[in-house]
């Protein structure tokens, strides 16, 4: 199951909401045993206010956000996230792409 979050940029500030979910650059040992839910992908009109890298984080934040919220992930890795800018007239598009995961603790 994939789906893609659309948002527009309104304010200059970035939104990161604590969620309990550590995130990856790349699959590692950390994952092994651990349960692949899916793909999750968000894509938004950058903030002009915010740089190119904290228009970044905020797809960083909103990949792990969505993990929890879609699939309550505990990991995410995150697979990119690109800051594209736009043609003459067009937005800027931030995008990213990640795999969520849900690991157990091994005493359970």
């Amino acid at each position: 199951m994939t789906a893609v979050i659309l948002l527009s940029a309104c304010s200059n500030e970035i939104i990161i909401k604590p969620v309990p979910v550590t995130s990856y650059t790349r699959v590692n040992k950390a994952l092994d045993g651990c349960d692949n839910l899916g793909q999750v992908k968000v894509e938004y009109e950058a903030n002009t206010g915010l740089s190119q890298r904290e228009n970044r984080l905020q797809a960083q934040a909103l990949l792990k956000q969505y993990a929890y919220d879609e699939y309550r992930a505990n990991n995410i890795v995150i697979l990119h996230t690109r800051y594209t800018e736009g043609a003459y007239r067009e937005k800027d598009i931030v995008s990213g792409r990640g795999v969520a995961y849900m690991c157990y603790d091994s005493e359970e």
